[in-house]
């Protein structure tokens, strides 16, 4: 493959989501996701390719003009996730996709994360560890599926799959950078 495209990154959150939050909020925090995983694993993808002796640099198609092509086709963020591989690489002229899968699965508020690590600090401190065991203030598990797949045959020529925790004290753009840099780095 000479020439990949990293496809807009199919996000989704489970669990504990907030009653208090509408179906277009959860939307607006999926879209925004999603494009900031497409253009961190672009960054990433490309920093790496062929930087180590001995390796084959393959080029990645800017996310921009991905991104362009598809809206030009009419074809939305979601709905490329779905799209056979051979169709994509005729709108996108390219000759390998990157698709990805994020999955956020919320277990705890912030704030509730906080408060538990908050306890446990302090009994730790005032070596009160005895009274019990505390819940774990992971806040979510985020599960992370990426696919390179063959444009003409449509099979995955690479895939890999990671399970991260997050914390309250983490940011969502940590997040991801870690996430990313972590998939680079394996990337063939």
């Amino acid at each position: 493959h000479n020439v990949l495209a990293v496809l807009p990154v199919e996000t989704l959150m489970t669990g504990r989501i907030s009653h208090e939050m509408s179906d277009k909020q959860i939307e607006a925090i999926e879209m925004a996701e999603s494009k900031a995983f497409q253009v961190a694993l672009y960054d990433q993808l490309a920093r790496r390719s062929g930087s180590r002796r001995g390796e084959i640099r393959v080029n990645f198609q800017h996310y921009s003009q991905t991104n362009a092509l598809l809206q030009e086709a009419g074809i939305s963020y979601k709905d490329a996730q779905t799209m056979a591989p051979g169709k994509l690489a005729e709108i996108l002229q390219v000759d390998a996709v990157v698709r990805t899968r994020v999955q956020k699965e919320k277990y705890l508020t912030d704030l509730e994360s906080f408060g538990i690590q908050l306890a446990q600090n302090i009994a730790f401190l005032t070596n009160r560890t005895n009274f019990g065991i505390f819940a774990s203030s992971r806040t979510s598990d985020v599960l992370v599926s990426i696919s390179t797949l063959d444009t003409n045959t449509g099979v995955p020529t690479w895939t890999l799959e990671q399970d991260c925790p997050t914390f309250w004290n983490k940011r969502t753009a940590e997040i991801i950078e870690d996430i990313t840099v972590w998939t680079a780095r394996r990337f063939p």
